[in-house]
């Protein structure tokens, strides 16, 4: 299996997707995919890990690369109304997928 648009449309905002709508917003999906999937790959290089890990990762690295359009200069604000926590983006979108890959992917730390 490999990561599509829409299987990051709906890990990303699984309330609100209802399929490709053709928009402009279904380009930046597409973007956030490919980008993601050649980031993961990159880290992986030649190490044998199974698909379903690659995926999650892929969704993993897409979800917050799709992320960091609502968060200008690194920072999220969710909610409306006082009180609303602040959420800082992670500057390496790599961030989450490092302790899904790591297992099989040797840091070189003997």
């Amino acid at each position: 299996m490999s990561v599509t648009a829409a299987d990051l449309l709906a890990y990303v905002n699984p309330d609100q997707y209802a399929g490709g709508s053709g928009d402009p917003a279904d380009k930046f999906v597409e973007s956030c995919v490919a980008r993601a999937t050649a980031l993961v790959t990159k880290y992986i290089g030649e190490h044998d890990v199974p698909e379903p890990i690659v995926d999650g990762a892929v969704l993993e690295v897409g979800s917050e690369l799709y992320n960091r359009r609502k968060a200008p200069n690194g920072v999220a604000q969710f909610g409306s109304g006082d009180g609303a926590p602040t959420v800082f983006t992670a500057r390496d979108p790599l961030i989450r997928a490092y302790p899904i890959l790591d297992q099989f992917v040797p840091t070189g730390v003997a």
